[in-house]
């Protein structure tokens, strides 16, 4: 038993709540270490990346364009470069959606006592094994497993990213601070940073600063009032 049972929601210890998110266990949850909530939005997650997952190559072929006979695509050659959505490249390749839930599907085995899965084949053939596989064990690890926070986390994070791709939404983003960038006046930008957990860089709308990922701690350091070295906007 993870949790320990109380009577009340004001008897509560903090301890007691989702390990996903703040709610309160109710007392018939108080085993559990995922709210039966969060669980409902991660099957339905990992239901709709199912669905959505071989949808990402279509998205990859520039829109207007048209195949030969030796199945190349084809554009017009004298126009501007047809549009594709770039996001699904990082989503379908090496580290990306099946990647990234094989890798859950790994640890929970692990944790299971169970020999790990074989080759599987494609991308598609492997994924088509590991979403049933959650699927079957999500209740056993929202209610067992320690660790179901960052694997909630990440399948949330994997359905927001095939989503905005798939169906044109707004990729999620999250805040990152204030810009601590000195205009060329002196003044502190200070324009709200917000950015996509999986963005290579961190580019300021204010002022136009731009941060890659490995500059990201530095970034977060000035923020956060520590020193370093002062960045000045182009």
């Amino acid at each position: 038993m993870p949790h320990t049972p109380a009577t009340h929601d004001s008897d509560q210890e903090p301890e007691t709540r989702c390990v996903h998110c703040p709610r309160l266990l109710h007392f018939d949850e108080l085993d559990r270490w995922a709210c039966r909530p969060c669980e409902d939005n991660a099957l339905k997650h990992i239901t709709e990346l199912g669905t959505w997952y071989g949808q990402l190559r279509a998205k990859l072929i520039p829109a207007g364009a048209v195949g030969d006979d030796s199945g190349h695509v084809t554009g017009a050659t004298r126009s501007a470069p047809l549009p594709v959505a770039i996001g699904a490249l990082d989503l379908i390749g090496p580290g990306g959606v099946v990647t990234k839930l094989r890798t859950i599907e790994d640890d929970w085995r692990k944790t299971l006592g169970w020999t790990i899965a074989t080759f599987r084949g494609s991308d598609t053939q492997t994924l088509a094994a590991v979403l049933p596989f959650l699927r079957n064990n999500l209740p056993w690890a929202c209610g067992m497993y320690p660790d179901i926070a960052e694997d909630l986390k990440l399948i949330r994070i994997l359905h927001g990213r095939v989503d905005a791709v798939v169906n044109g939404r707004k990729e999620p983003q999250v805040p990152v601070g204030c810009c601590p960038t000195v205009t060329a006046d002196g003044v502190v930008c200070g324009d709200r940073l917000r950015v996509s957990p999986f963005a290579a860089e961190i580019r300021c709308t204010g002022c136009g600063t731009r941060w890659a990922r490995d500059q990201w701690i530095g970034l977060g350091a000035a923020i956060q009032g520590f020193p370093m070295p002062v960045v000045r906007a182009a």
